[in-house]
């Protein structure tokens, strides 16, 4: 397996990840062994660090279509939000917020 080929499944991989993780069924013994896959390409030589944060931000994009950080901001926010009960939060419609 080459470097690209290793690339894809990791990204197969992630897809699948993220996937569940947007329609709230979270799978964490496949995200461990997506990240052990991964840790084991860097570990192994096969992939560099930069290559891994690329292909998990990529897929990420790819099914939230925000990045990482864009999301545990706008998350973050929500959460804040709610704590403080803005009622702004909870004027949104259910369906509105469940995309949130």
């Amino acid at each position: 397996m080459n470097k690209h080929e290793y690339l894809g499944c990791c990204q197969a991989q992630l897809l699948k990840v993220f996937s569940l993780a947007k329609n709230h069924k979270k799978d964490d013994k496949q995200k461990f062994r997506v990240e052990g896959f991964i840790h084991a390409g860097k570990a192994l030589g096969v992939i560099s660090h930069a290559e891994a944060v690329d292909v998990i931000a990529r897929s990420h994009f790819q099914v939230f279509g925000e990045s990482i950080e864009s999301r545990q901001n706008r998350k973050a926010s929500l959460k804040e939000a709610v704590a403080k009960g803005d009622e702004n939060f909870i004027n949104i419609p259910a369906y509105e917020r469940s995309k949130l």
